[in-house]
């Protein structure tokens, strides 16, 4: 039997509660599926352990990582037909250790839920936008983790809502020609190192998703969804600025500001980033939108993509 996994990449647009347990519950954040990039894998019966195409090595440690807790000897040919950019922001780590999570078990004949999955390989320990996306696509908002756990929790946090996102609102993602990236201990070191937000801000960043973000998007304005994206964007960066050097990635910065100063809707940073995000209602304003960030850096990647609203495929044969 072969399995074919199909998981989305997503645009992660901020944590809800930075005070750092100081309240009921900590983190929290929301996100989006999309169209594309994608991690599309396939899976099939070997021998031992086989692996052909991108991330050979880490798809080699996480398959590993699958076999030894479910008990397994390795027996997959692991094929990738396409991945998501690593350690952009664009949440390759999470969908590929889901994905590959799931299709070993699949075609070992394995029922596990997704959730198991999940604490298998060591996801969600802190933002669950990745791992509600990959079972629902759409747009997320989760609850974080209780401030009685650690930050690194084996619980998956609460989904609180998801909702459809409009497919006709296009999407341009930037990424820099030339920049470091942040992701494992780099990253782990900069959440130490955080400070913890006040309450003032933390209040604001939940009013501004709960009774501005939220209402834009089931209304289906983009306008007013983008004003309160990049509001939110900026409460969060500000959280940010001490340990990645300014509201944005030093990397990312100048072309978050362009695109700013270009009147671009809902600009922000995905993540850690690089990766930088402006939305677009029709052909015309994507154009504008790529022709901005290509003047700003002539060596981005732009990706033009939308969002998606269904969770990771898994196919036999």
């Amino acid at each position: 039997m072969t399995v074919r996994v199909t998981a989305r990449a997503r645009l992660h647009f901020g944590f809800l509660d930075l005070s750092q347990g100081e309240k009921s519950r900590q983190f929290g954040g929301m996100g989006l599926a999309l169209a594309e990039p994608r991690c599309v894998l396939r899976i099939e019966k070997a021998g031992g352990l086989e692996v052909a195409g991108a991330n050979s090595e880490r798809i080699e440690y996480l398959a590993d990582r699958v076999h030894r807790a479910l008990e397994l000897k390795p027996r997959a040919r692991i094929t990738v037909d396409e991945a998501i950019p690593e350690h952009v922001g664009l949440g390759s780590g999470t969908q590929l250790a889901l994905a590959l999570a799931a299709g070993i078990a699949r075609q070992r004949g394995i029922d596990q839920p997704i959730a198991a999955l999940c604490a298998l390989m060591g996801r969600a320990r802190r933002s669950g936008v990745g791992f509600h996306l990959f079972q629902r696509g759409g747009f997320v908002v989760e609850g974080g983790h209780p401030t009685e756990g650690s930050a690194a929790s084996a619980e998956v946090p609460p989904l609180l809502a998801r909702h459809e996102f409009p497919e006709d609102w296009r999407i341009v993602v930037a990424l820099p020609s030339s920049t470091r990236t942040v992701s494992g201990e780099v990253e782990e070191e900069a959440f130490r190192k955080l400070r913890p937000a006040k309450d003032a801000t933390v209040d604001r960043i939940a009013r501004t998703v709960l009774t501005r973000l939220l209402p834009a998007l089931v209304e289906r304005d983009l306008p007013a969804f983008g004003q309160a994206l990049s509001e939110t964007q900026e409460m969060v960066g500000a959280c940010f600025a001490s340990v990645q050097e300014g509201e944005f990635h030093p990397g990312a910065a100048r072309l978050a500001r362009r695109l700013k100063d270009a009147k671009a809707c809902g600009v922000g940073q995905s993540s850690w980033g690089p990766a930088i995000y402006a939305f677009a209602a029709d052909a015309r304003e994507e154009d504008r939108l790529v022709s901005i960030i290509t003047r700003a850096d002539p060596g981005a990647t732009i990706l033009r993509t939308h969002g998606f609203n269904h969770g990771a495929s898994l196919r036999s044969s």
